[in-house]
């Protein structure tokens, strides 16, 4: 049996790896890791909440802010940061926080507004340039880019950048549909990860959906065949900390059953060696694509849906699916494509997870060392294994643990397996918080899931 993972820092990364018995491999320790985890910033969170009572000055006031932010407690933090932007002027760093806020929750107008000021301003940080490019990437307002100031352009390295100035004045993701705006897709497989065919200026595709992707992913040799041609590059890094080389471009047309895409940017990177259950994988959609509509990944019936992304395709979603929602639950979304919900692990429910359905096989869940420190999960030992093989090559090492309870919201599941050495300890605060651990296919895969990209909100419909 093989077991089928995948992990996403800055893109999307796979890792696959044939089943070998512990004799057959030596097995070594994880070292330690000498970082705090959620359990010490907790603290430093509460200390700061005394010290505002004490003294609610600007300072104490920003410090707690930041730190409920870096919990990921955003609406906390958004409610403690209010007060400064009342100000006359409010400083640089207070503007620079309510922005990050604001992208998270995809409120881009109020994202954009702030990270606009902060650019005129030259507060002196370039994420606030970046954070403006991302706003812009996120909307699908490409042609905005051309309006940033090219002097300060020219000095980031931000490969998304690139492509989106290669687009000019065209709109990226037009969609033509081929009758009703609303189509169904049945899954070439569910298991271990869904994958359906699209076709890729006019070529038949098969390609993995995967919620831990950005852009579409195309194969290398694919993208050769359609000649395809690189508009710039970029290190990537994958399963195991390890990083590849991820090429960015553009395809005329990317057809989903009867919707059609028109000038799409993608990623380039070999996805064949990945190939899943004897099904050759030329391609990922990923959440750029799915963004595009309100998307229904159903997994008990074995199709995605994609509806138009307008406020009468949600009213019938809603009508159709009414009493049989069992969780309605709001996301965020960092950087280019993380989805990011609320959860809990053994019953700790202050934790905040990715949710990235591109994780295969057994494991639901894949955590850092920090992670289980804090929950009180034993460190697993993990097998170096010459037969992993992920976007980056393989040779890392990899455990499992067991998990009693894993939850979002009212969604519960007992006695599932988790992921270890896919995430190495320096992902834990790499985002700018705390990101707990990676939820995955083998809990998702019991609801029909529905992500509605204007709400921030994702619906989970019990399949039959």
């Amino acid at each position: 049996m093989r077991l089928w993972l995948l992990v996403v820092f800055y893109c999307a990364a796979l890792l696959s790896s044939a089943g070998a018995s512990a004799e057959e491999k030596p097995m070594i320790k994880q070292a330690e890791v000498n970082e705090g985890h959620r359990g010490d910033l907790l603290q430093l969170v509460e200390e700061a909440r005394v010290a505002l009572g004490s003294d609610p000055g600007e300072d104490a006031r920003y410090e707690y802010a930041r730190l409920l932010m870096e919990a990921g407690d955003f609406e906390g933090s958004g409610e403690a940061l209010a007060p400064l932007l009342d100000a006359a002027k409010p400083s640089p760093e207070a503007v620079r926080l309510a922005a990050k806020l604001a992208y998270l929750s995809g409120d881009y107008a109020r994202a954009e507004e702030l990270y606009s000021a902060l650019v005129r301003e030259d507060a002196g940080d370039p994420g606030d340039l970046g954070g403006l490019v991302f706003t812009y990437y996120q909307t699908n307002r490409f042609e905005s880019c051309a309006a940033l100031p090219a002097e300060r352009l020219s000095g980031m390295r931000l490969p998304v950048l690139d492509v989106m100035l290669a687009f000019g004045e065209e709109a990226p993701y037009t969609q033509k549909w081929s009758g009703d705006p609303r189509t169904e897709i049945p899954f070439v497989s569910r298991d271990p990860l869904p994958m359906i065919e699209v076709r890729v200026d006019g070529r038949a595709v098969t390609a993995l959906i995967d919620t831990g992707a950005d852009l579409f992913i195309l194969d290398t040799d694919v993208a050769a065949e359609l000649g395809v041609e690189p508009v710039t590059s970029m290190m990537g890094m994958f399963a195991g900390g390890k990083t590849a080389e991820i090429g960015f471009s553009r395809v005329e047309s990317l057809r989903l059953g009867g919707v059609t895409l028109r000038n799409v940017p993608v990623s380039t990177l070999p996805t064949k060696p990945l190939s899943l259950a004897g099904v050759e994988i030329e391609g990922i959609v990923g959440v750029a694509v799915l963004r595009q509509f309100l998307t229904t990944l159903d997994y008990p019936n074995d199709r995605i849906l994609l509806r138009e992304r307008t406020e009468p395709a949600l009213e019938a979603f809603l009508s159709e699916s009414g009493e049989h929602i069992l969780e309605e639950m709001p996301f965020y979304l960092q950087s280019s494509h993380s989805i990011l919900a609320h959860g809990s692990l053994n019953g700790r429910g202050d934790m905040l997870f990715r949710i990235d359905s591109g994780l295969a096989g057994e494991p639901a869940f894949g955590a850092p060392e920090q992670t289980l420190r804090y929950v009180g999960i034993p460190v697993p030992e993990v097998e170096v294994r010459e037969d992993v093989v992920g976007g980056a090559g393989g040779g890392f090492a990899v455990g499992q643990f067991e998990i009693e309870s894993l939850a979002m919201g009212r969604l519960e599941q007992r006695d599932l397996v988790g992921s270890f050495g896919g995430q190495p300890p320096g992902s834990y605060r790499r985002s700018g918080f705390i990101v707990d651990g990676l939820l995955s296919h083998n809990f998702l895969k019991h609801y029909a899931w529905t992500l509605d990209f204007d709400a921030m909100t994702m619906y989970f419909v019990r399949g039959a």
